[in-house]
């Protein structure tokens, strides 16, 4: 009976290493995930936010009255930029590294505002990926924290101060005064870039959200309504429809005449 004895205690103390090595990781992944989780959420929270607002609620306006001076623009482009800064931490030091669906989500937010093609031209919002980072890499910087050096974002004040240094930048420049000079959000040049970016933003908040097992937003987040660009092709065949060419016989007889008797 005494081997019985040793064997279960073996057991349980492989039982109760392997559980103390789940504690230990579970733990260390909560560490991760604050760090670079959370802020990296909270980033795509207030883009795609800020996104809907813009093109959805008529936020232009509310913005212009809020910031007469046209502050808006760059506080904008502070969360576009915060944006591209937590999405490179999160792909090198998050529990999310490796995801292959955050991994596609998170390209297709960067194609977003890099691709250039007929219905994405250059102009404003179009970053290309290197721009990118440069723009992630002015907003991000390293502090003493609880577990040590940390990443951590400049202040939407600090970055206006910093933008000096992209005075250089057309992209920047370009999206500046879009923001400014755009009537409302459906005069916005970069328009369908916003529109796509938000789209991507939110599937993947949602991914995320629902491994983490809580969300940023109560209720049911919204994707902006997408625009076709018109096609010439329609609207040439709209103008010949307006020039008569479309009209039933009847109705075009009846203005023939019309034109006639008041001669």
């Amino acid at each position: 009976m005494q081997w019985l004895v040793t064997v279960a205690m073996g057991l349980w103390a492989v039982w109760t290493w392997s559980r103390q090595r789940e504690q230990e990781r579970l733990t260390e992944r909560d560490r991760l995930a604050a760090l670079y989780v959370n802020p990296f959420l909270s980033a795509c929270e207030d883009l795609q936010s800020r996104i809907y607002h813009i093109l959805e609620l008529d936020g232009l306006r509310t913005l212009r009255k809020r910031y007469p001076d046209g502050g808006y623009a760059e506080e904008v482009l502070y969360l576009i930029a915060r944006y591209f800064g937590w999405a490179v931490v999160l792909t090198r030091y998050s529990p999310y590294a490796q995801d292959s669906e955050v991994i596609r989500l998170g390209e297709a937010v960067r194609n977003a505002f890099a691709v250039t093609e007929p219905n994405f031209p250059v102009g404003p919002f179009n970053f290309f990926h290197p721009e990118q980072k440069a723009l992630g890499k002015v907003v991000m910087v390293r502090i003493e924290g609880e577990h040590g050096n940390e990443f951590d974002t400049i202040s939407s004040y600090e970055f206006k101060e910093r933008l000096g240094s992209l005075s250089g930048s057309q992209a920047v420049q370009q999206s500046l005064e879009a923001l400014r000079g755009a009537e409302d959000a459906a005069h916005l040049a970069g328009r369908r870039r916003l529109e796509h970016a938000q789209h991507h933003l939110v599937e993947l908040l949602r991914y995320l959200e629902a491994r983490e097992g809580y969300s940023l937003f109560t209720g049911e987040r919204k994707q902006v309504s997408t625009r076709q660009p018109r096609s010439p092709l329609k609207r040439s065949r709209k103008l010949r429809v307006i020039e008569g060419s479309g009209q039933p016989k009847g109705k075009a007889n009846s203005w023939r005449s019309s034109v006639r008797g008041g001669r």
